[in-house]
């Protein structure tokens, strides 16, 4: 006996025949909704920072405002960014580091942009800290084609100087005064070349120079200033093969210390240093 209220089905209808359909598509549908959702959440994942990176060059530390940057691990590095969240004119290569400083100050992780590095540090906020180590002066000294080995001195090369001298200005009792030669000053490294001409030198503008800037120690500059004033100078230009890693340590003159003033200086200290009226 059926239960009371229980409909019946209609004659000759199955149930399941109802059902089938109805279920078929409900699933359609929330398959659908699925594959919906699925593809927004793509969408929304790419625009926000999870598609293409690319490789771009950040301070591996606190770079100071007109410090000259180089390519070492301790100074920069080359971290995978979002391409989208790239800054404009980001550096991708360190070898786009070469001979530039800080224009302002990069705190570490920044990605480093052309517009906060320069190429000529001289171009830095009147002008960049020149790399001078500890114990070092700056001094500029006169070239041209003779005494500059023909303007092929470059930025970054090693001389050694030649000074030419009368042997009176040490003893003026000499009767037949002769010049002598000495070879004073040996390494110097070359730490800025003055403003050149662009005659093309084996296809580069490396024309002749007025000046040349070196890295000495205060002492040393005096001797050399002597030297200048009182003599002739020739400078020969040192094989790149014997470069040092790093300028050549002071070396110590007669009385003077590397790290200060010579004091006076006239022919006797001259003389005592590098014997000219010796044979």
């Amino acid at each position: 006996m059926a239960a009371i209220g229980q409909t019946r089905p209609a004659p000759g209808v199955a149930p399941t025949t109802i059902r089938t359909p109805l279920f078929i598509l409900g699933v359609a549908m929330a398959l659908v909704a699925f594959v919906v959702m699925f593809a927004f959440g793509l969408l929304f994942a790419n625009r926000t920072g999870s598609g293409a990176t690319i490789r771009v060059v950040v301070a591996a530390r606190d770079i100071d405002a007109r410090e000259p940057i180089t390519a070492t691990p301790d100074m920069v590095t080359v971290v995978s960014w979002p391409q989208s969240g790239a800054p404009a004119q980001v550096l991708t290569s360190l070898s786009q580091l070469e001979g530039v400083s800080a224009v302002v100050s990069i705190p570490k992780g920044q990605p480093i942009t052309a517009n906060i590095v320069a190429k000529n540090p001289d171009q830095v906020t009147q002008s960049s800290f020149l790399p001078i180590p500890s114990g070092y002066v700056a001094m500029q000294i006169p070239t041209n084609e003779l005494e500059g080995v023909g303007g092929y001195i470059a930025q970054g090369d090693y001389i050694n100087v030649i000074a030419t001298v009368t042997t009176d200005l040490f003893n003026p009792a000499i009767q037949h005064p002769s010049h002598v030669d000495r070879t004073v000053f040996m390494n110097l490294y070359i730490v800025r070349v003055g403003p050149q001409s662009t005659v093309p030198r084996q296809g580069q503008a490396t024309g002749v120079a007025s000046s040349i800037t070196i890295l000495i120690t205060q002492c040393d500059a005096q001797y050399f200033e002597w030297l200048l004033t009182n003599g002739t100078i020739k400078y020969t230009l040192v094989s790149y093969k014997d470069y040092s890693s790093e300028p050549a340590q002071p070396k110590p003159a007669p009385a003077c210390d590397a790290k200060v003033a010579a004091g006076l200086i006239g022919p006797q200290e001259i003389n005592a240093r590098w014997s000219f009226l010796k044979p």
